[in-house]
């Protein structure tokens, strides 16, 4: 199957040629259907009108979107999506004997009577707009377009915008191609639809759609996302933007331990959440836990409830995302988990075309020998610390590489976290990764209430010969830390115990950089009172025993 689950064809212009249909975009129409495309009917035509002219055409399409998307038809059932137009408008058009045609909710005029309607409009102060379709010219409720209307039915249908390609020929379809992840022009389209398309057609009408339709695009053999549905997510030292695709990506990121992996990880995230794509990330140190301050975000706490993948991946819609935190899981657990989660998360993509990214970090988890011939497709991320452990191949396959640059000196970390990209088997380019809306606080929710393995625990200095228990959690260290003893709390400032174990074990360069910056306040202090205690012992003994020359 493809990514593309809904194909919204435009009828005039688009599958007629002269007022017929093209029987070869019907025969292709049928085909793609059989393949499991839905095809949805997009028009400005009035119900009742289309069924006159084409009464077989129902058969051929899934669903309708006629008024120019104010009315939907599924199954022979048609709802307005809006009030209709009304206002005293009608009768003031017949009143200037101009003609008009009234459907569930638009009025339906020729478009030589454009300056009279607009007039019209005006002096009756209605809140209504003009939407130009080639000669003709269709009056309805200010922002119902076909681009509004093909949303709502979308998410009446659980399916994406994401997912659908959107053709059309007249300037009432831009407001589709908007919406559409991919908007097709025919070749026969008006110019500032062929301009605004990502895509035009080399042949006309339903001969183009026919093509379109058999094409590589909507039967899953090439992918390609258009250049406006990328995201950007840095700035190249060109000053150029670093963008990568919003969709069927197959992205691979790596970079040293600690190094800021999981910070891109949930830039990517973030970025493809705010532009409405459905993302699951598996989340094994509990890195991404305030990706759920944006909308529609799902937080699930595996340690709390650990939902079955079915469970997990059916409460998924469309624009909604779910963040899985496994940190509270033993690592066998989390390794087994990703694994079952893999092959159902694609089964539920194969049917519903989302969750559009599936985002595995800590991906060596799935192991070298992992075989997934699906990923082929597109539309996950892999990071890792260790590329060698990852499925076989994944990097040399892989259309975007990203590496992490650590920083080389303090000044390094000042001027922003830097990776490379490389696209295909082009050349790396340096850049600097953008900044993020949501908070990145590394393995935080992880170490606060996990234990760490014994060699990792924070070991506290007991000069006074009693017994503190090491810390395993940061909560086991706040808790020590409030009720140590002031000797064994100098001693570990004066060594720098805090901010190594905070920057080596727990990985949290900002806060260790906090503590370290303490420490260093308290040994400046300390440095600054000796020389003054030193100065005032010499005065205090010159004073009293060393008088100066001359004196008795």
């Amino acid at each position: 199957m493809t990514f593309f689950k809904v194909v919204a064809l435009d009828l005039d212009g688009t599958l007629t040629s002269a007022g017929r249909l093209a029987p070869e975009a019907l025969s292709a129409i049928e085909e793609a259907r059989r393949n499991g495309l839905a095809i949805v009917l997009v028009s400005g035509r009035i119900y009742a009108e289309l069924r006159q002219e084409f009464p077989q055409l129902a058969d051929y399409v899934d669903a309708m979107l006629l008024e120019n998307g104010a009315v939907t038809v599924i199954d022979g059932h048609s709802r307005a999506l809006t009030a209709p137009v009304d206002g005293g408008l009608a009768p003031a058009l017949a009143d200037r004997g101009i003609p008009y045609r009234r459907g569930e909710v638009i009025l339906a005029i020729d478009g030589q009577h454009t300056p009279v309607v607009v007039d019209l409009i005006g002096e009756l102060g209605l809140d209504y707009q003009i939407i130009r379709n080639r000669s003709a010219l269709m009056v309805l409720p200010a922002g119902v377009t076909k681009g509004t209307g093909l949303a709502a039915m979308l998410a009446a249908m659980n399916l994406s915008p994401h997912n659908t390609v959107a053709v059309g020929d007249a300037e009432n379809d831009l407001a589709l191609f908007g919406v559409a992840e991919i908007g097709v022009a025919v070749s026969n389209a008006v110019s500032s639809v062929r301009r605004c398309a990502d895509l035009t057609l080399e042949k006309p009408n339903g001969t183009g759609v026919a093509e379109l339709l058999a094409g590589p695009y909507l039967t899953g053999v090439q992918r390609w996302c258009p250049p406006r549905r990328w995201v950007e997510i840095g700035t190249f030292d060109d000053a150029t933007p670093t963008r990568i695709p919003g969709s069927q990506g197959r992205v691979v990121i790596t970079g040293p331990a600690a190094s800021g992996k999981s910070h891109l990880v949930g830039l990517l995230a973030e970025r493809w959440i705010l532009a409405n794509y459905c993302v699951l990330l598996l989340d094994p140190e509990g890195d991404h836990i305030h990706l759920q301050e944006l909308s529609q975000v799902q937080m699930v706490d595996a340690g709390q409830h650990l939902p079955e993948p079915a469970d997990l991946v059916s409460a998924l819609r469309p624009q909604s995302s779910i963040v899985v935190d496994m940190s509270g899981l033993a690592e066998a657990s989390k390794s087994d988990y990703m694994h079952r989660l893999r092959l159902t998360a694609e089964a539920y993509r194969e049917q519903h075309g989302f969750p559009h990214w599936v985002i595995y970090d800590e991906a060596h988890l799935l192991g070298a020998e992992e075989h997934a011939h699906w990923t082929r497709r597109g539309g996950y991320v892999l990071s890792s610390f260790a590329p060698a452990a990852l499925p076989a191949k994944e990097i040399d396959n892989s259309d975007v590489l990203l590496t992490i640059v650590p920083p080389a000196t303090p000044a390094d970390i000042d001027s922003g976290r830097r990776a490379t990209a490389q696209f295909g088997s082009g050349p790396a380019r340096l850049f600097t990764i953008a900044d993020r809306l949501t908070t990145h606080v590394r393995h935080g929710h992880k170490y606060a209430d996990v234990s760490l393995p014994r060699d990792r625990q924070f070991y506290f200095h007991s000069p006074a010969g009693l017994p503190v228990p090491p810390a395993a959690t940061l909560h086991d260290f706040c808790t020590a830390v409030t009720h140590l003893d002031q000797r064994a709390l100098e001693y570990h400032l004066e060594r720098g115990d805090f901010s190594r174990w905070l920057e080596g074990t727990i990985t949290d360069r900002d806060l260790a950089g906090r503590v370290a910056a303490w420490e260093d306040e308290l040994e400046a202090h300390r440095a600054a009172d000796l020389e003054r205690i030193r100065y005032k012992l010499v005065q205090a003994v010159e004073e009293r025993y060393l008088p100066a020359p001359g004196q008795h």
